[in-house]
């Protein structure tokens, strides 16, 4: 209540003060939890930054190379009992209950087809050698196989399904986001027809489940831009194929996760306050939500008209993987709080 409570004053004091009426930007978290995995506790804190800043929602990125950090009976993480390696179901249950409680919504973030050499891993552990090898891509043991496989597609489903139950929050019926990665994905300069219909189909089974696809621009030709399922958003981080006028253009909602300004890897060379100081002092300088990265500038700013729906700060813990849980909140907490002070900006 106390969120929402924040973020319809947002909305008196711009009618109030007579302001453009711009619509109140979406502002949420992007947390990568597969390289280093984090309890149920961990994460309440990073919910209870959220609102206490007016922030919208939290987004997990549980699968990666380094693993799959969720429950499933799909792939055999059948524990009750919470351990060190992945959130057990009524971790997960508890965490949503949480959110709900805090006007906070969680995204389930299952990145494919590429990063996904963690739960291709425990497909390979539970089902046999000759089903792991007709899913997997033969030039990339992270890759998924995108051309036109359908079993590899079938199983994809399964596990969207599978997360989508758990994730299920019914205040947010009807608008939950599901981000399906996208991202990095080799031979997409070649294969786009491919690769683009596989994003379709899984874009589609995601609206199926009750949820609303989003995915990362950088694997993304023009050409596939214009086949790409209308439904799916897009979080726009930095220019790989297409700068942002393109999405814009085609009117593409839009979230800016400038890799910047709105991408941070905690690690132990910032683990003292001063460098946390420094960080935030230059997301303060160089933040602006319609300020895009680039290739000839990585602050450059842009016309985003109505497209832009909203930023999202992104953690990425590959280079945190030592530090102690104390010590990780203590890099991404004050930067949290930093970012939703300034995220209307």
């Amino acid at each position: 209540m106390q969120n929402r409570i924040k973020k319809e004053l947002f909305n008196l004091s711009k009618h109030l003060h007579g302001e453009a009426t711009r619509p109140r930007l979406v502002s949420g978290i992007i947390l990568d939890t597969s390289r280093r995995h984090v309890p149920v506790t961990f994460l309440m804190r990073v919910i209870d930054e959220i609102q206490t800043g007016g922030g919208d929602y939290l987004q997990l990125h549980f699968s990666d190379a380094e693993g799959y950090r969720l429950f499933s009976e799909i792939l055999g993480q059948t524990l009750t009992k919470k351990n060190n390696q992945y959130l057990v179901k009524s971790e997960i249950l508890e965490l949503i209950a949480y959110a709900n409680d805090r006007d906070v919504m969680i995204i389930p973030d299952f990145d494919v087809p590429s990063h996904s050499k963690g739960w291709l891993k425990l497909v390979k552990e539970k089902f046999d050698e000759n089903f792991y090898k007709s899913i997997v891509s033969d030039f990339d043991e992270g890759l998924v196989d995108y051309f036109d496989n359908p079993q590899a597609t079938m199983l994809v489903k399964h596990l969207i399904e599978e997360i989508a139950f758990v994730f299920k929050q019914d205040k947010y019926k009807g608008h939950q986001i599901f981000s399906i990665g996208g991202d990095e994905v080799p031979g997409t300069n070649n294969f786009q027809e491919e690769y683009i219909r596989f994003i379709n189909t899984i874009s589609g089974y995601v609206e199926q489940c009750g949820y609303k696809p989003r995915m990362w621009n950088d694997s993304l030709t023009e050409v596939g831009l214009y086949a790409l399922n209308s439904n799916v958003e897009i979080v726009y981080w930095q220019e790989s194929m297409l700068p942002p006028e393109v999405f814009i253009s085609n009117n593409r909602t839009l979230h800016n996760s400038n890799f910047y300004t709105l991408v941070y890897s905690p690690s132990n060379d910032n683990i003292n306050t001063e460098a946390i100081t420094e960080q935030i002092n230059y997301v303060k300088a160089f933040h602006n939500s319609s300020v895009f990265c680039c290739k000839d500038n990585p602050y450059r700013e842009v016309n985003s008209q109505d497209a832009l729906k909203g930023t999202a700060y992104t953690f990425w813990t590959e280079r945190g993987i030592e530090l102690t849980d104390e010590q990780l909140l203590a890099q991404i907490l004050p930067l949290i709080k930093n970012y939703l002070s300034i995220s209307q900006n």
